[in-house]
């Protein structure tokens, strides 16, 4: 396409690049292979400076190299891999195709009911490949055995990107012995200020996974200790299209979806995203926490 007859090539790069600014980041990239000048203009730091979050945290030292960067290697930076925060708790992103904020929270940051007593859950340390595979924290959090559960993690919402959609995922594993996380089904939900704005119920000991025909299924897993106590409440209960059910990650994890919430522009609130289980009063174990991803959502 590169050529005289190609006009638009011949406007001022700072024209190319107020055009080039209204776009997104995809497109900014697949305008760059159109000519000379459109991939001066796409590379410049007044496209990636529109991109990038106006208010961006601060982070933790030694997270970005020593030798300045342009914006769009900034941009380029934090969307290709997580960023830890100060104290190491909280950890962001951006996404690769709107430049929204996104985090992660770890498990140490959260408020876990009995989280401190070793006798209900226990701090486990990751291996490598985990940790390399994220660029994350290096320690999840077990549940050794409780009789209810509630965890909440907190952001505010000055922290998240403004007039933009967002859901709540908590990534987790089951340990090699679990019980009782499928009944009764847990309950998830998010506030905004202190008003709910999701709830739903969801079911830990079970999973969904796309099918070689790309179909999901649902897959309920056998407590491991139902040979031992045969009258187990496993599979007791159906699971029905309102229940949330985790799906299984690419880095080994499963998520699952916890609630979904609007941040609009000025919005200036606490976000409060829980899980709990407090009513049943059965005994549970075997449940492995990462964190709470907080991400955009279509």
């Amino acid at each position: 396409m590169e050529g005289d007859g190609n006009e638009i090539s011949r406007l001022p790069e700072e024209l190319l690049a107020s055009i080039l600014s209204r776009t997104s980041p995809p497109d900014a990239g697949r305008c760059a292979a159109v000519s000379r000048a459109f991939l001066a203009a796409a590379d410049s730091d007044v496209v990636w400076s529109c991109f990038l979050p106006r208010d961006l945290p601060r982070l933790a030292e030694g997270v970005l190299p020593h030798a300045p960067l342009s914006k769009k290697g900034l941009f380029r930076c934090l969307s290709d891999q997580p960023a830890l925060l100060p104290g190491n708790l909280v950890s962001m992103w951006l996404d690769k195709k709107t430049g929204a904020m996104c985090y992660m929270l770890s498990a140490r940051s959260k408020h876990i009911s009995w989280g401190e007593t070793i006798d209900y859950w226990e701090r486990i340390k990751l291996g490598s490949d985990e940790i390399q595979a994220n660029n994350s924290f290096c320690e999840a959090a077990q549940l050794r055995g409780v009789w209810w559960l509630l965890i909440r993690g907190e952001i505010h919402s000055t922290m998240l990107s403004p007039n933009s959609k967002y859901a709540a995922y908590m990534v987790l594993k089951l340990a090699d012995e679990f019980f009782n996380l499928d009944f009764p089904f847990q309950e998830a939900s998010i506030s905004v200020g202190g008003i709910d704005d999701s709830t739903r119920q969801v079911c830990l000991q079970a999973y969904i996974e796309d099918g070689d025909d790309g179909v999901p299924r649902k897959h309920i897993l056998r407590c491991s200790w139902e040979d031992y106590m045969p009258h187990t409440n496993c599979d007791a209960i159906p699971l029905t299209e309102d229940v949330m059910l985790p799906r299984k990650r690419a880095d080994g994890w499963m998520e699952v979806e916890l609630g979904e919430f609007y941040n609009g522009e000025g919005c200036d609130s606490e976000v409060s995203v829980c899980l709990k289980e407090t009513e049943g009063g059965v005994w549970k174990t075997g449940l492995i926490v990462w964190g709470i991803e907080i991400r955009t959502k279509k």
